[in-house]
């Protein structure tokens, strides 16, 4: 699966007039989160779902409680994580400053060399601004089937991007897959997912 990007023209920097570069930037098919993760791990091991989803929950507090305590943290293959401070504004000397004064900016992460390498050979495919094609009802079902037979759950929000169509069409097609008997809902509220059935 090919990773989509567009290019767009860099602003003028101090004042010059733009020399019309271009730069690359990654157009998101959709945003993965824990449920997602959760559900895609439950299908690659012996866990369920909701299993997962506690143990990716445990995980990332204890990274916050370590990063609290003023730890960082390095996790293997992904990467580094540390904490930065503020001081206020306008300070030159020590004195001037108290513990209070110095308060929590930002995480910083710096990505492991084993993640960048692997995403060194990551495959790359322009999307235009073409008018997009408008899709029947039996090529977005096929298109939504055809998805799910590689990650078996997918959300409303993929089904709007791999068929570049408007919320309503999405959940009207999913409604229609779900009658057919071909998938079941999974979660509830904005963690919803749609799984194939066996």
């Amino acid at each position: 699966m090919a990773a989509n990007y567009r290019l767009y023209k860099n602003p003028p920097t101090n004042g010059e007039e733009s020399k019309g570069e271009l730069h690359a930037r990654i157009v998101p098919s959709m945003t993965v989160d824990i449920n997602y993760l959760a559900t895609e791990i439950s299908h690659q091991s012996s866990f369920c779902s909701a299993d997962v989803k506690g143990m990716l929950e445990a995980f990332t507090s204890l990274i916050i409680t370590h990063l609290k305590n003023g730890k960082n943290v390095n996790l293997d293959g992904l990467g580094h994580y540390s904490v930065s401070l503020k001081c206020p504004a306008g300070v030159t000397k020590e004195s001037q400053i108290r513990s209070g004064s110095i308060s929590f900016k930002n995480v910083n992460f710096r990505c492991s060399p084993t993640m960048k390498s692997a995403l060194s050979s990551m495959t790359l495919e322009r999307k235009t601004s073409e008018k997009k094609e408008v899709k029947t009802e039996e090529q977005r079902l096929r298109q939504i089937l055809n998805e799910l037979q590689a990650t078996r759950a997918i959300s409303t929000s993929r089904c709007m991007a791999i068929n570049q169509c408007s919320k309503e069409i999405a959940l009207a097609d999913i409604k229609k897959l779900i009658e057919q008997n071909k998938l079941e809902k999974v979660g509830s509220g904005r963690s919803v997912l749609y799984l194939l059935k066996a």
